[in-house]
C-alpha cells in the first residue's frame, strides 16, 4: 500500500499518535457552557467548539508572549489548545474523528504584550497539528489575535469550526 493510501485509512487519532501526540479527556466546561453546539447542514453537522485553553492534566500553561524568545512555549501552548479542541470535536463526533469532512475555521486567541506581532507564528503549530491528523483536507480559514488576557493568565485558547458527517 503506498503511503498515501495508507494515511487515508488511519485514523486521525492514529495519525496523531505516531507522531508522540494523544487526545486529552475533554474537560468539563468551567462555566455556563456546552463543549460544543451542533447543527444541522444537509447531510452533515456544522459543529462549532467552545474555547479551548492550553489546560494540561487540568491546570493551564500560563505565559504570556512579549518577544520572539517566547515563541517555543507558546507554540507548545497552541499545540495544546489544539489537542483540547480535537478532544471535544471528537466528543461531537460520537468518539469518531473520522467523521469529520473539513476543519473550516481555527481561531487563535494568544495572550501577549501590546508589543508582540508574531501570533500568526505561534498559530502555525495549531494548523501544523491539523495537518497531522487530517492531511487530506485544506488547510481551515483562520484569525490569530493578540489578546491582553486569558483565563487563569493561559498562553492560548483555541476555537475551532468543522463540518462533520452524521452518524
Amino acid at each position: 500500500m503506498t503511503g498515501q493510501a495508507v494515511a487515508l485509512t488511519e485514523s486521525p487519532e492514529s495519525r496523531l499518535a505516531a507522531v508522540g501526540l494523544a487526545l486529552p479527556p475533554v474537560s468539563a466546561p468551567r462555566g455556563n457552557y456546552a463543549p460544543f453546539c451542533a447543527i444541522p447542514a444537509g447531510e452533515a453537522q456544522w459543529v462549532s467548539i467552545s474555547g479551548q485553553v492550553c489546560r494540561l492534566d487540568g491546570v493551564a500553561m500560563a505565559g504570556e508572549c512579549r518577544t520572539d524568545d517566547d515563541l517555543p512555549l507558546a507554540r507548545q501552548a497552541a499545540e495544546v489548545s489544539m489537542l483540547n479542541a480535537l478532544a471535544a470535536l471528537r466528543l461531537a463526533c460520537d468518539g469518531d474523528l473520522s467523521r469529520v469532512i473539513q476543519v473550516v475555521r481555527l481561531r487563535g486567541f494568544i495572550r501577549a504584550a501590546s508589543t508582540f506581532t508574531r501570533h500568526p507564528a505561534v498559530l502555525d503549530a495549531a494548523s501544523a497539528l491539523l495537518r497531522v491528523a487530517f492531511p487530506d483536507q485544506p488547510l481551515p480559514a483562520r484569525s490569530a489575535l493578540g489578546v491582553a488576557s486569558l483565563p487563569d493568565c493561559a498562553w492560548t485558547e483555541i476555537e475551532i469550526d468543522a463540518l462533520v458527517a452524521r452518524a
